[in-house]
């Protein structure tokens, strides 16, 4: 059913709970805390009122109090004495209000950012893109069932495709945790008669490099029994809402995406994709229930927590957009492993491809939640940083495969195992 890749999927190879490393971790400074996204270690560290307000407003964050952490960032981004913390609250304060789609008090930053130097705006901010939707009703999110289960179908690279309604028409949509906002293609939205907001013409950023967008708002759209109202979209040139099928002999057909429900969307929501099933099951988070600690948290991107075989706090942004996972060089430092051998990659996501030349780990193994975890063929790429933080991966669509996948980060969860039934 899907064109397995250079990098196998993602394996659950057990459902055996493994005990924790009883080793302690070694001391590390304040900046080496905020790296590793260990705010707690980061308060103990912190050695003036900014670094120590920082670290707070980080934790904040990360528990999900995303009111709390945005008052500490919006302070700190105006009075912190350090400009290294100035700058990084800025940029955490403006992924809070993003968060929560405060696109009017985004906006005011933009204006404020073009007028000190109008010849650094940068087209795939969400700064401009608030310019667009600040005037735009609150999108709201109805669920007519407590849990839900969808029909879903698999595309050729392994992405899931789900029905959604738009009007009375029906188009296949994307998951991708890596878009920050739904996507439509500009024929779908021709047909729908969704114009854009604004004339000018705006960027994303992928995984394959940048390809131009342009704002525009979805009425109301519809996944089985949820119903989505004022949704802010982008909208892409059909030309690259494509993705390269992978063929072992070559290259393969390109695949249409008629849009992409992205993360404004998915946040709302408790989703378990049961692969092998091919069904989503969607409930509300408020009332799902919790497993355990938090182990998935928003810091400008999705990121979910593993930890090494020898229980060290391992952190993967969550971009189902990217076809496949991959490791980065701040992990091969922090587990003190080497690659194994160099292979020749085509790397697949939005709008393109890219070719790479790239070391490779034969298997990676970790655990979720208590659960062991083998990566296998793994290409290691270069630090991926958000803000001050040096993250150890990317989990990409190939996810998908390793049977059923749960997210909702309302209740900070995320988990890999058998399928469960309401």
């Amino acid at each position: 059913m899907v064109a397995r890749s250079l990098l196998a999927l993602l394996t659950l190879v057990a459902c055996t709970s493994v005990p924790r490393s009883d080793s302690a971790a070694a001391h590390i400074d304040y900046w080496e805390a905020l790296a590793a996204l260990d705010s707690d270690a980061a308060l103990v560290s912190a050695r003036t009122p900014a670094e120590r307000a920082f670290a707070e407003s980080l934790k904040s964050l990360m528990v999900g109090d995303l009111e709390k952490a945005e008052t500490g960032f919006s302070v700190l981004r105006l009075l912190g004495s350090d400009s290294v913390i100035r700058s990084a609250a800025r940029v955490m304060y403006v992924a809070a209000l993003q968060y929560q789609e405060k696109w009017t008090a985004l906006a005011a930053m933009a204006r404020d950012s073009s007028r000190v130097d109008p010849d650094r705006r940068d087209k795939a901010s969400i700064e401009m893109w608030s310019l667009a939707f600040q005037a735009l009703p609150a999108m709201t999110s109805e669920f007519r069932a407590r849990s839900e289960n969808v029909p879903m179908t698999v595309s050729a690279v392994g992405t899931p495709l789900i029905r959604v309604q738009i009007g009375n028409r029906l188009f296949n949509f994307w998951l991708d945790t890596g878009s920050s906002m739904t996507m439509l293609s500009s024929d779908v939205a021709h047909s729908l008669g969704v114009h854009p907001l604004v004339p000018d013409t705006l960027e994303i950023v992928t995984s394959t490099g940048r390809i131009a967008a342009q704002p525009a708002l979805i009425p109301a759209l519809r996944l089985g029994q949820l119903v989505v109202r004022n949704v802010p979209a982008m909208v892409v040139d059909v030309a690259m809402m494509r993705m390269r099928e992978p063929m072992p002999t070559g290259r393969g057909a390109h695949l249409k995406i008629d849009g992409i429900i992205g993360f404004d969307i998915i946040r709302r929501l408790d989703i378990e994709v049961d692969y092998s099933g091919l069904i989503l099951r969607l409930r509300d988070p408020a009332r799902s229930r919790r497993i355990g600690d938090r182990n998935m948290f928003w810091v400008g991107m999705p990121v979910v927590k593993f930890a090494s075989t020898g229980g060290i706090p391992l952190h993967f942004a969550l971009d189902t957009g990217a076809q496949l996972s991959f490791v980065t060089e701040t992990l091969l430092e922090k587990l003190q492993i080497e690659p194994q051998r160099t292979e020749n990659q085509r790397v697949g996501g939005l709008g393109g491809e890219i070719s790479m030349r790239a070391p490779v780990l034969a298997d990676l193994r970790v655990r979720l939640r208590g659960y062991p975890i083998i990566f296998r063929g793994t290409v290691v790429r270069a630090p991926v940083y958000q803000v001050l933080a040096s993250l150890d991966g990317v989990l990409g669509g190939d996810i998908w495969g390793a049977g059923t996948v749960r997210m909702d980060i309302t209740n900070g969860v995320f988990a890999v195992g058998p399928a469960s039934h309401d």
